[in-house]
């Protein structure tokens, strides 16, 4: 299968709304890197270190139109100023191999790792996920997923039931097994996605207590002990009725994929029906957790 790969040069202040309208139109991955061979020596303690000019590269469907993706960038993008934007065609076997070649064992909480094939911690641990880097699907690395990956590992949920909305690779999914969780329900929009949560399962214990389904085939009566979401903000507020149905009281939930301005109109959506505890934010992105009441 080929993928329409994007790639825009911008300055440092654009990096985080380009981010997010490429993500929000379509984007399965997004990825950064210096434009002008700019060193990055010692950044002050708690910084992100980013270049001044910064190579946005995104991977889309290949059917994705080279217009839209224009007007998306230029939303962004101050009057006039529209940078030029490169498009190209790759395959998944060149994306996937070189994905493999750069990850590394990832700690998250204490003792929870997740390791790409064929590679271990460089340390001891007990619980350990494998997952196979998939083109469009999370592995960890970004902020929205270790926030999400830290508040597992902190709160193992032995013997509940989860629910992974938004499963994408299944990664969260997959890592509430490893602590315990006596089921895990993955749903997603993309078959892909889906596709993806179920092979990286195999790779690891405990696959046959997971089952995924598209949104419309979710059952109604399912319902979870944990609900854990990284998706977008908009979509988690359209969301947030949906999501009500498939908890119980004393549900705990933790909502993420979502900018720290973003963070109080989502956490509004879900007072109605929840305790909702103060954010934690990572590198301009935040989880919110809290208690269905």
């Amino acid at each position: 299968m080929s993928w329409l790969k994007v790639q825009v040069d911008v300055d440092e202040a654009c990096v985080d709304p380009l981010e997010s309208v490429l993500t929000a139109f379509g984007a399965v991955a997004v990825e950064f890197a210096d434009a002008e061979d700019q060193p990055i020596l010692e950044p002050a303690p708690g910084a992100t270190p980013l270049w001044r000019r910064v190579r946005v590269t995104a991977l889309f469907e290949a059917s994705t139109s080279h217009t839209e993706i224009q007007l998306a960038i230029a939303s962004v993008m101050e009057p006039g100023a529209l940078p030029a934007i490169r498009f190209g065609i790759i395959e998944d076997e060149d994306w996937v191999a070189r994905l493999r070649d750069e990850l590394v064992p990832l700690q998250f909480g204490k003792d929870l790792w997740v390791c790409p094939p064929g590679k271990a911690p460089d340390g001891p641990a007990t619980t350990i996920i494998t997952m196979e880097p998939v083109l469009a699907f999370g592995t960890g690395t970004h902020p929205t997923t270790s926030l999400c990956m830290d508040w597992l590992a902190e709160n193992p949920p032995r013997d509940l039931h989860i629910l992974d909305y938004g499963c994408g690779s299944g990664i969260l999914g997959i890592s509430a097994l490893a602590l315990g969780a006596a089921s895990v329900t993955g749903v997603d929009i993309d078959r892909q996605a889906l596709t993806a949560t179920r092979n990286n399962a195999e790779r690891n214990s405990g696959s046959e207590r997971l089952v995924t389904y598209e949104p419309d085939a979710l059952p109604d009566s399912t319902k979870c002990d944990v609900l854990v979401a990284n998706i977008l903000s908009g979509t988690l507020i359209d969301l947030a009725p949906t999501l009500r149905q498939h908890c119980h009281a004393g549900t705990a939930i933790a909502l993420s994929g979502i900018l720290t301005e973003q963070a109080e109109s989502v956490a509004a959506a879900y007072r109605e029906w929840a305790q909702m505890q103060a954010p934690t934010e990572r590198e301009g992105w935040v989880l919110l957790t809290g208690t269905v009441n």
